[in-house]
């Protein structure tokens, strides 16, 4: 299809040059009185348009509107709630770190206690030791004042059956 300019809109030519065939006939002016009441026709519907349109518009923004004011409600009731449970998170973690502080210092304690029991047990098994060696360092000197007791006794026992012979002779 070949592309042809409308030649109503620049109008006729000065020249009277040749006409076309294609070209339609000047139209008469009642004519042109019908096209002015088609075209205010067709400018009347295309303002009822733009108004549904503009309405159309004013309700989708309305709704828009409605929209983000729920969004943003639902946003900060969210935004509520990760807040809670990042408080009651930090509320946690602060009681377990205060009940491990809590264990660690009775087992810091038992440590010490169990400590203080050991060296304690240890200074009584070093008593008892030398408890242990000094009775038997005793016992020791014991038997050997016995046995020079013993042995004073049979010389005694000697002694006096001498004497005894001794005497009767």
């Amino acid at each position: 299809m070949a592309r042809e300019l409308n030649r109503e809109l620049f109008g006729q030519r000065s020249s009277s040059a040749e006409v076309d065939p294609q070209t339609p006939p000047p139209t008469p002016a009642y004519a042109k009185a019908d096209e002015v009441r088609v075209l205010h026709l067709h400018i009347e519907t295309l303002s009822r348009r733009m108004k549904e349109f503009e309405s159309r518009v004013e309700s989708m923004f309305t709704k828009v509107e409605e929209l983000s004011a729920q969004n943003k409600q639902r946003f900060e009731r969210v935004q509520g709630h990760f807040q809670r449970s990042g408080e009651m998170v930090k509320n946690s973690m602060t009681e377990v770190h205060n009940k491990i502080a809590q264990v660690v210092s009775r087992l810091n304690e038992r440590k010490i206690s169990e400590g203080v029991v050991k060296e304690m047990v240890d200074r009584h098994s070093n008593v008892v030791q030398t408890f242990e060696t000094r009775l038997q360092q005793f016992q020791k000197v014991m038997s050997d004042q016995e046995m020079q007791l013993m042995h004073a006794r049979s010389e005694l026992k000697q002694a006096l059956l001498e004497l005894s012979r001794l005497k009767k002779l």
